[in-house]
């Protein structure tokens, strides 16, 4: 008898298109046990045409709500959901989660200091260390920062965002996905990887010396490599994975590859938390255009036996 516990599975902002990929990915679960959390009339609706599946509804109506534009009234339940769903990670009643796309104005409409679900899920998870990887068939990319204003960068990288972002995607590459002793390879954070000092310091003073702690430990990790050209190289398989130093820099070569299909995994967490690597998609929801593909790959990360790749 199976006893573990069900995947967590959130909609998202009830007026994108998450309800509606999540709808489609759930077909391919297999009846699977999983528990939905949003807005009642869409939850319940699903859980009774997927079996497997129990609705928890989060809020109560659809209230407020119009498909394709954002209102605080989705903003709220996707909130609602998140806040709920997170709760039962950190206690262990989900084995994992699957969170669908909400727009970052909902945190910061609710008064939250998170910059995105991440941020929240780990918070709720009592963890302070933890990074955000996007992985697909052909790339991982982990950020030393998320979301962070470029003039802010020089302040928000630092040697020990470094550190964690390289440990935890070593951990998780060792553990999880049965990589031993990975690859990473480490971006510079200015053009040629700062050319000896000629565009910026960043290399010798911040991110050499946390490789360098990093070596010591036992990791095989690059030296500060220039991001130009560090992503052909990992696609062709020099690396396990990349540690970008911010987000437009590890993330737009990766979906430029990845569109569909990467998956964002939260590192550090003590169980599974992954979403689909988009957002909201306004101008999409109810359309039939929006494709589940990343969504059906997260449920399918979220699922599976520790032995499984990806």
């Amino acid at each position: 008898m199976n006893t573990r516990p069900p995947i967590g599975v959130t909609l998202g902002d009830p007026a994108g298109v998450g309800p509606e990929v999540i709808d489609r990915a759930l077909d391919m679960a297999r009846g699977e046990s999983i528990r939905l959390y949003g807005p009642g009339p869409l939850v319940e609706d699903m859980a009774a045409r997927h079996p497997g599946s129990q609705a928890i509804p989060t809020t109560p109506d659809l209230a407020g709500i119009a498909v394709g534009h954002y209102t605080a009234a989705s903003g709220a339940a996707s909130v609602a959901a998140l806040a709920a769903a997170s709760r039962d990670l950190a206690v262990g009643a989900i084995a994992s989660l699957v969170t669908g796309p909400i727009s970052k104005t909902a945190l910061a409409e609710a008064g939250l200091p998170h910059p995105g679900q991440t941020e929240y899920v780990a918070q709720a998870c009592g963890v302070r260390r933890f990074a955000m990887m996007l992985a697909g068939p052909r790339l991982r990319v982990t950020l030393a920062t998320t979301h962070v204003a470029i003039r802010d960068l020089p302040r928000a990288l630092t040697g020990q965002a470094i550190l964690d972002a390289a440990e935890l995607t070593a951990a998780f590459l060792d553990h999880v996905l049965g990589v031993p002793r990975p690859r990473i390879g480490v971006l510079g954070l200015n053009p040629h990887a700062g050319d000896g000092g000629r565009f910026g310091d960043e290399e010798s003073r911040v991110i050499a010396p946390a490789i360098a702690t990093l070596r010591a430990s036992g990791h095989d990790v690059s030296d500060p490599l220039p991001a130009d050209t560090a992503f052909f190289r990992a696609a062709r398989g020099d690396y396990d994975a990349l540690v970008a130093m911010y987000h437009d820099q590890g993330l737009g070569p990766l979906k430029l590859i990845h569109f569909t299909d990467a998956v964002n995994i939260t590192l550090g967490l003590p169980r599974t938390r992954c979403s689909p690597d988009h957002g909201p998609a306004f101008d999409l929801a109810g359309t039939g255009r929006a494709d589940p593909t990343s969504t059906i790959e997260a449920l399918r990360f979220a699922r599976r036996e520790p032995s499984e790749s990806f």
